[in-house]
């Protein structure tokens, strides 16, 4: 019998059973669940339709286990980790219990990078919380994003035991790297649209709208852009350094601003995945979060021009909308 992957009080445990066939991970994983099963831990299955039909085959019938589609988990990095907290509370286990989950690699239809973040920001995210998290992870299917995924997990599940993973990377580490992307190629033609020194908001918002309008974005997608740039550009005036300026690019295959200020930006990798005071959104503190929310991908950066300063960039792909 493995050996017990935690107790009650020990918060979050992020698992990482890195193996290339679904066989294997079912060999090496079943073992575990039906400990947890036997302790009384219930179990979520939120991973590929095949994984989740072997592994439920593999365990008792009458046994505590819920099977959802990982499409609840997946999506841009925010919406992902508002789809874990709330599976973890519609399935929170009772008291002096913990609740088992599993998950694999199989989905990111936001993007890898959201996927990676998203892995990497669980740690942070549900640190306090009861939860054995299995992730199966198929290094074969990863590419040279396989080492950056397997460093997102504390433990390694080998040989029916779970081992300290020597390749565990902070989640403000990975972050970093993630989102160190430098200057984007668009940013070397001529923008759609350009807003220096922004005072105007409201100007700067029907400006937006009027670039985008009959663009490559649906109108939801346009709404939320622009609530997004707007959020970013309010920032930048409160927290940053004028002038604010303001450039979009509108393309097919990408839509992209950027807002920059000539202030030192923020060095917080962790900042804006999650809202800042819950979900009251009197009390502000929602800006970043909401930006994140509503694009595919959001950095940070220097400025690459003589000004110095910080940069934002914001970029949608059209065709996965």
């Amino acid at each position: 019998m493995p050996a017990p992957l935690g107790g009650p009080s020990v918060g979050y445990r992020h698992v990482a059973h890195v193996t290339s066939a679904d066989a294997s991970a079912v060999a090496q994983v079943l073992p575990v669940l039906a400990a947890g099963l036997e302790r009384g831990d219930p179990l979520v299955l939120a991973c590929s339709d095949e994984l989740a039909q072997l592994l439920r085959a593999g365990l008792p019938a009458d046994a505590p286990v819920a099977v959802v589609s990982d499409e609840v988990l997946d999506g841009r990095t925010p919406t992902a980790l508002a789809g874990y907290t709330a599976l973890l509370d519609q399935h929170a286990p009772a008291s002096g219990h913990r609740l088992q989950l599993v998950t694999d690699s199989t989905r990111h239809c936001a993007g890898m990078t959201a996927w990676l973040q998203t892995e990497a920001l669980l740690n942070h995210v549900l640190a306090d919380r009861a939860l054995d998290h299995l992730c199966v992870v198929d290094e074969g299917s990863l590419g040279d994003d396989a080492a950056l995924a397997r460093a997102t997990h504390r433990l390694l599940l080998r040989d029916n035991r779970v081992v300290d993973n020597p390749a565990w990377r902070e989640p403000a580490e990975i972050l970093r790297e993630l989102g160190d992307a430098g200057a984007d190629p668009a940013e070397e033609t001529s923008p759609t649209l350009v807003f220096q020194d922004v005072t105007d908001m409201r100007a700067l918002r029907r400006g937006l709208n009027q670039a985008l309008r009959g663009g490559p974005l649906p109108a939801d997608d346009t709404e939320d852009l622009v609530l997004a740039i707007d959020e970013v550009t309010a920032n930048a005036g409160e927290h940053g350094v004028p002038p604010v300026d303001v450039r979009l690019w509108v393309g097919p295959e990408q839509v992209l601003c950027t807002v920059s200020d000539r202030g030192p930006g923020f060095e917080e990798p962790l900042a804006g995945y999650g809202p800042a005071h819950g979900t009251d959104l009197s009390v502000g503190g929602m800006g970043l979060w909401l930006a994140r929310r509503a694009v595919d991908r959001m950095t940070t950066g220097p400025r690459s021009d003589d000004g110095g300063g910080c940069v934002v960039r914001l970029s949608i792909d059209p065709r996965t909308r």
